[in-house]
């Protein structure tokens, strides 16, 4: 089978360039496998070990160079193209005439009305990278692929050593937040998370808070230095990412790992997650996780705290949450107000929970399947 995968560059720091990194190269063992990078690569294509990685116009989501690109990849035969990227970004008209499967986050409840419309006015194929996702899209009869981790990278570690390594206090109760910082209100709350620390904070002087992220916000995102500053936060109390290395130095899988292992409990209540890969790594690793119960969260968090929340109407016309903060609080009190052996059990349960998600079962359980009901759906591509 030909297949073109339209996402992010497999080298890009992204959950959809993370996953294209681990499951590309695994498929093109077996299929013939090229990547439409429209974001990570501009110029003129690129190999990626046996992988042809064709590039983006330096704007927008590819839909203009996405043909090309297959007409490139498929030369006379018959291929699949795969998406991963939100299908509300996509025109339909540049996909008329292809084979198309998506593999599609859903992080609203319902599905945005635009999802729905993109499958039915192409009739690609939806592969919902959650149970969630699944549940809302079932009308349109998707599959079901979840995103993976290699959890023989993503895997506990000693936190002594690591934080050690990270010059971080041996003794110190860490909070860590790994999310994008872009968009207003934050996808990711990050404010809502962050005077949910500033609270507890008040009552514990031995709580560090660790920010991977981008600091003044990227595409109308929040300031961060100036929400520290009204919540009154001491600055030594906050650590913050190498700001360079994060934007142009992508962090390797063993340094996430790394990062991941100093952490107490990684703090990802969103709005809304089509996934959540950070939390399953963060598991994969035997972290615990606080994440708002809401969409895929409820199921890639395995050990942790699920918060509630009020329902916030979004510029897609549907449902996503905002934590409640009272309860984001509580949480973090639950979580320091563990014994050793209660933090002990739960970082096993962690793990055990990421497991069935490792790439290689990923692969094998479904993608396996999920590739050969699509040649079925589309007879002649393999």
């Amino acid at each position: 089978m030909k297949i073109l995968l339209h996402s992010n560059a497999p080298w890009s720091a992204s959950g959809y360039g993370q996953q294209a990194a681990m499951f590309a190269p695994r498929l093109a063992d077996i299929h013939e496998v090229g990547i439409s990078a429209f974001q990570g690569l501009t110029g003129s294509p690129f190999d990626f070990g046996a992988l042809r990685v064709y590039p983006g116009s330096g704007a927008g989501w590819g839909n203009e160079i996405l043909r090309p690109h297959a007409e490139r990849h498929f030369g006379p035969s018959p291929g699949l193209v795969i998406t991963l990227v939100d299908v509300f970004v996509l025109e339909p008209s540049a996909f008329a005439g292809l084979n198309v499967a998506c593999w599609t986050p859903v992080d609203h409840d319902p599905a945005p009305p635009a999802v729905p419309a993109f499958f039915k006015a192409t009739g690609a194929v939806p592969i919902a990278m959650s149970r969630f996702g699944s549940d809302r899209l079932s009308e349109l009869d998707p599959l079901y692929i979840p995103h993976g981790v290699a959890t023989d990278v993503f895997t506990p570690q000693d936190r002594g050593a690591a934080r050690a390594a990270a010059r971080l206090p041996a003794d110190a109760f860490v909070v860590g937040i790994v999310a994008v910082n872009k968009g207003a209100p934050s996808r990711k709350s990050l404010a809502e998370m962050i005077e949910a620390f500033a609270i507890f904070r008040q009552r514990h002087d031995d709580a560090i808070l660790y920010l991977h992220t981008e600091l003044s916000g990227m595409q109308s995102g929040t300031h961060l230095p100036s929400l520290i500053e009204d919540l009154g936060i001491d600055e030594r109390s906050v650590i913050v990412v190498d700001q360079y290395r994060y934007l142009y130095e992508p962090f390797a899988p063993e340094d996430m790992a790394a990062t991941y292992a100093t952490f107490d409990v990684l703090f990802n209540a969103s709005m809304g997650e089509g996934f959540g890969l950070t939390v399953l790594e963060a598991q994969a690793c035997g972290v615990p996780a606080i994440v708002t119960d809401f969409t895929a969260m409820r199921e890639v968090c395995g050990a942790g705290w699920k918060v509630g929340y009020e329902r916030y109407w979004s510029d897609q016309s549907s449902w996503q949450a905002r934590p409640r903060l009272e309860e984001l609080v509580e949480s973090l009190e639950a979580c320091y107000a563990q014994s050793a052996a209660e933090r002990s059990a739960l970082a096993a349960q962690a793990r055990e929970h990421a497991l069935p998600y490792d790439a290689d079962r990923v692969l094998e359980e479904y993608w396996a399947p999920a590739l050969s009901a699509l040649a079925r759906r589309f007879p002649g591509i393999g």
